[in-house]
């Protein structure tokens, strides 16, 4: 079978991830849509699709598409989403899921309804790392895992466009970036759920041009804003209790006077510790492309310590996240993000803005 597809949004993360990922995959790029026509026309020249669209509507239309990326801006992810799940597509929608839960439940409640796969981009779960650590906890190698220090720290990363507008975006760097930690190590111990949050989001750098349009969005690429607004914050930090009795500490930021830039989660379990402390398997480009990129454990042997590095080789997680969503539309195998773990992210993120506004915990019902 070889699964027809859609691009909803040809801009910064489709053009960078998903296009070029489904380009080397079986799959066949039907179409492309994009509310800039100049941008549309030149992803489906660049990448072979059949048609371009500016109407995503219009490509919901055709008959011959199985399953659609939804890559827009964030506050579109649940309108496109659910008209998509409407038409019979499969879809593949880009992290966050929705801009609060009760879109979220929605999506999840309509994709149920239409008997459609609903997958979330959470790339990260398919970094080699990270698929190490959970297999280590799935065979017990870690114990208990008690306590998780995480943090996605850029030095100067600014973003600009949509990032930066609220109403647009939903917030910054929790919403951005600290998701994928949060979300992947979730996921490698087992995926518990959050049942409470103190958290604090702050505002310190700001829209200044010495720091900002380093991940340009291509609205601002292409002329269309200034990428001036920006009331979202640039640093963030939670503390997370978990249903299992562990607890995460979240620390992120667009711009931070920090030593380099890290992607990194700290484990602690009863058998062993884990860390991963790499920004090369995200950013390949990277400076930093030493022994960060093993997972490192941290346990005892015959009573003394001992700490063992694991290599890891850097994938295309995006590639790898596709080839995933592929196989699962071809019912080759069960989805490894569901739609309740997108619930799980957009609850969390609720739960951080709510108790950085209060200045108090807050508690998640399930």
């Amino acid at each position: 079978m070889t699964v027809r597809i859609g691009v909803i949004g040809t801009g910064l993360i489709a053009d960078l991830a998903h296009l070029p990922a489904y380009a080397a995959s079986d799959a066949k790029l039907v179409a492309v849509c994009d509310v800039v026509a100049a941008r549309s026309q030149a992803a489906a020249q660049k990448y072979g699709a059949e048609s371009f669209y500016q109407d995503y509507r219009e490509l919901l239309d055709r008959n011959d598409i199985d399953a659609v990326s939804v890559c827009v801006p964030n506050h579109l992810h649940h309108s496109i989403t659910i008209d998509a799940l409407r038409a019979g597509k499969h879809v593949l929608v880009e992290k966050p899921m929705a801009m609060n839960l009760a879109q979220a439940k929605e999506m999840a409640n309509v994709a149920d309804e239409e008997g459609k796969i609903l997958m979330v981009g959470f790339n990260n779960r398919f970094r080699s790392d990270v698929v190490r650590v959970r297999r280590l906890f799935d065979e017990g190698k870690l114990g208990d895992v008690y306590f998780a220090k995480v943090g996605y720290l850029r030095r100067r990363g600014y973003p600009s466009g949509w990032f930066t507008v609220k109403d647009e975006s939903g917030g910054g760097p929790i919403v951005d970036i600290a998701i994928h930690v949060m979300d992947m190590t979730r996921y490698m111990v087992g995926s518990p759920l959050p049942v409470s949050v103190t958290a604090s989001v702050s505002k310190r750098f700001g829209a200044c041009p010495v720091y900002s349009g380093v991940w340009q969005s291509s609205d601002v690429r292409d002329g269309l804003r200034d990428g001036n607004q920006f009331d979202v914050e640039d640093f963030g930090t939670a503390w997370i209790r978990f249903d299992n009795g562990m607890v995460m500490a979240v620390e992120t930021a667009w711009s931070a006077n920090v030593e380099r830039d890290r992607v990194y989660s700290d484990l602690m379990g009863t058998k062993a510790g884990a860390s991963i402390d790499s920004y090369r398997s995200v950013h390949k480009k990277s400076q930093w492309s030493d022994d960060r990129d093993a997972v490192r454990l941290f346990t005892e042997t015959s009573g003394f310590e001992a700490d063992a590095a694991l290599p890891c080789r850097p994938v295309d997680t995006h590639l790898e996240e596709i080839r995933h969503f592929l196989n699962v539309v071809e019912g080759k195998a069960e989805p490894i993000t569901t739609p309740h773990d997108g619930l799980v992210m957009q609850a969390l993120l609720d739960a951080i803005y709510e108790s950085s506004k209060k200045g108090k915990e807050v508690s998640i019902s399930w």
